[in-house]
């Protein structure tokens, strides 16, 4: 960051104009078709050739000093996944691709699970404070390893590509006039297939509006007649449909293959099992589960052979109800901490610290207050999400 010119998108983001938004936009998407565009030979993370141990597996990278060699994506080193002996790469198969990380979660879970609760304690509540059993999720990654040569789309979509793996404003730094001079944070890079790696930046998606899945330019909102709170919700709508579009249109246009790449109707659930298959378990066995149930009654778009893994109607609708409940939570989290005035890492600027403590007390004065029996606020003060807490409980 020292030896960067310029500052943090970040600081100016949320004051951009539309057409200044537009300037970023355009360069971030012309940024990653440039990296896209850039042959590499096999699935993993790119070293100096000379800085890997000799008996590590490598693939060369032609006519270059670098190789591709073992993954250096943080689920892979999470905890004691960092002593696993297992295949972290480099992999020329994209079906390796699909499998290594799920068998990974597979070898920890055999050699370090136990019962917990999920890590986001707001979900406990719902599951009546009950321990996640760890044999559940390793079922559901059984269940994933058999399909997951079914989800391999055609060859166009298998080439390996190099993609920046937190693509938010933060990491992005930028010139007085919104040029944008680098991207930071490129340690826990890897480079997957294309279809894995594609996908818009969380922090610019708007999937959860069905206006945005819709791809067409968002109407600028009638701001007449409206007070000031219905103002600001309407513009920042309107911005979060706007990024998302616009977002989606210069990909179209100056990254085809990316493009297309999001376009394929399986592309989303793919990336999402995919992403739940290998990220560390940490007590929380429905993402997986949900993403089986849905894969399992839309299998004709993966697949015109029977499809390995079922469902009775009841343990699918209960998978989803639960599904549902952790959506519900996460909104509600969402709204809490807008509040509070953080992010979903708890980060808040230095000089919105003493105040974000303050509201944050409140917060909880007031959640405690709302509750009806003890039994419910000595739960709710044991596990409250935004309370300092030991991160294995």
């Amino acid at each position: 960051m020292e030896k960067l010119p310029g500052r943090p998108l970040g600081d100016r983001w949320f004051d951009l104009s539309d057409r200044e938004r537009l300037k970023v936009l355009l360069q971030l998407v012309q940024l990653e078709a440039k990296v896209h565009a850039i042959e590499l030979p096999a699935s993993g993370s790119i070293y100096y050739a000379n800085d890997l141990p000799l008996d590590s597996p490598r693939v060369v990278i032609p006519d270059s000093d670098f190789c591709i060699g073992p993954s250096t994506a943080l689920e892979w080193w999470f905890a004691e996944r960092a002593s696993l002996r297992t295949d972290r790469g480099p992999c020329k198969d994209p079906i390796d691709v699909l499998r290594n990380p799920a068998l990974k979660e597979l070898a920890w879970l055999r050699a370090n699970g136990r019962s917990r609760f999920p890590f986001e304690r707001a979900y406990r509540e719902f599951t009546n404070y009950r321990l996640s059993d760890p044999s559940e999720h390793i079922a559901s990654l059984e269940f994933y390893l058999k399909i997951a040569p079914e989800l391999l789309p055609p060859n166009e979509f298998l080439r390996p590509v190099l993609r920046h793996p937190d693509l938010q404003p933060n990491n992005i730094f930028v010139s007085d006039d919104l040029e944008i001079v680098g991207l930071i944070d490129w340690q826990h890079a890897s480079v997957l297939p294309v279809f894995l790696a594609a996908g818009i930046p969380k922090f610019l998606q708007n999937y959860d509006d069905p206006e945005s899945l819709n791809f067409r330019p968002p109407p600028t909102p009638d701001l007449d007649d409206m007070d000031e709170g219905e103002k600001a919700e309407a513009l920042h709508v309107f911005k979060r449909r706007h990024t998302h579009f616009f977002y989606l249109a210069f990909t179209q246009r100056f990254n085809g293959p990316h493009f297309r790449a999001m376009d394929q109707d399986t592309n989303m659930l793919t990336r999402r099992i995919f992403t739940h298959a290998g990220e560390p378990w940490e007590g929380n066995n429905i993402p997986l589960q949900a993403d089986l149930v849905l894969i399992s009654k839309c299998w004709h778009r993966f697949s015109t052979s029977p499809c390995p893994i079922s469902f009775s109607t009841t343990k699918a609708d209960s998978i989803m109800h639960s599904q549902g409940e952790q959506e519900e939570v996460d909104l509600q989290l969402k709204q809490i901490r807008n509040i509070i005035g953080i992010g979903v890492d708890g980060w808040t600027p230095l000089e919105e610290y003493e105040a974000a403590c303050a509201r944050a007390r409140q917060a909880k004065i007031d959640g405690l207050a709302s509750l009806d029996t003890d039994h419910e606020r000595e739960m709710a003060k044991r596990h409250r999400p935004f309370d300092d807490h030991d991160e294995d409980e």
